[in-house]
């Protein structure tokens, strides 16, 4: 399919400009993760694309952005996972394929476990107030500095400070098992 059809299929299809921006959002912290993971740069760079076209086939618009984001990381690291793999069976070569990861996959447990870690962070966002819940996915999601978040939403340094720790401490009290302390 050339490049103009793409860009007027993507266009069209508002299932696909949904998955295609949040792919946007997270594309620099995947690009990172797949930089520490694989050695080389263009390798990091074409799991990522493979990763965007396994996003948009599976092309399910009913996950929360948090999601589509556990989604995007676990299809990557199987992604590379397969490179690896595939440069593995064609022989030995010592060109460092993969900078950190082991021979196994993640075990099933630890998946399920990332996977509710995940649920319970996004129910307790949801139920943070709106600035606060602002301030962490402006930090976390969008990586901006204390300082961008603090022009943007018109509020001091300090309050983005204080509103980042309050969605922080909220998380790590819901993990740890609710009004544990």
């Amino acid at each position: 399919m050339s490049d103009e059809r793409e860009t007027a299929a993507v266009g069209d299809d508002p299932r696909v400009a949904f998955l295609s921006g949040v792919f946007v959002r997270f594309q620099r912290s995947l690009l990172r993760y797949l930089r520490d993971l694989l050695v080389r740069r263009e390798d990091a760079e074409d799991v990522a694309q493979e990763t965007y076209v396994r996003l948009v086939r599976a092309g399910s618009t009913d996950l929360s952005e948090l999601q589509i984001r556990a989604f995007m990381f676990k299809a990557a690291t199987n992604l590379a996972y397969d490179r690896f793999r595939q440069r593995r069976s064609r022989g030995p070569h010592d060109d460092g394929e993969l900078a950190v990861l082991a021979d196994e996959t993640p075990a099933p447990e630890r998946i399920v476990a990332m996977e509710q870690a995940a649920a319970i962070v996004e129910r307790t966002l949801l139920a943070l107030p709106p600035r606060c819940r602002q301030v962490f996915l402006l930090r976390t999601s969008h990586e901006q500095s204390y300082e961008e978040i603090a022009q943007r939403l018109g509020v001091s340094k300090r309050t983005v400070e204080r509103e980042m720790q309050t969605a922080l401490d909220a998380c790590q009290r819901e993990l740890r098992g609710g009004d544990l302390p």
